[in-house]
C-alpha cells in the first residue's frame, strides 16, 4: 500500500476512534491505540466492530456502518462485521 493510502486508512481510522470513548470502551479503546501504533489496522477496526457489536453498545448511523464498509473493502477484509452492524446495530 502506498503511502498514501495508508495515511488515508489511518485518518479514517482515528475517525472511528470517538465511538470507544465512552466508560464502556474503555478497554476498546485501550487495544485500538495499541493496534493504532503498532499499524496493525485490520486489528484496529475490528476493535471498533467488536465493540459495536456488543449487546451494551450504543447503536450506530448508517453513515458510520458505511465507513466501517469502505475500510474493510480497503483492507480487503471479508467478514460478517458490516451485515451484523446493519442487522443489529443501526440507529
Amino acid at each position: 500500500m502506498e503511502r498514501s493510502a495508508t495515511e488515508e486508512l489511518q485518518t479514517q481510522l482515528q475517525s472511528l476512534r470517538m465511538l470507544l470513548a465512552d466508560e464502556r470502551g474503555h478497554s476498546f479503546l485501550d487495544l485500538f491505540d495499541e493496534f493504532m501504533q503498532q499499524r496493525e489496522f485490520g486489528l484496529a477496526l475490528h476493535a471498533v466492530c467488536d465493540y459495536l457489536l456488543q449487546s451494551d453498545s450504543p447503536r450506530v448511523s448508517k453513515l458510520t456502518v458505511e465507513q466501517i464498509h469502505r475500510l474493510h473493502n480497503a483492507m480487503k477484509i471479508d467478514d460478517q462485521c458490516v451485515e451484523d452492524l446493519q442487522n443489529q446495530k443501526l440507529e
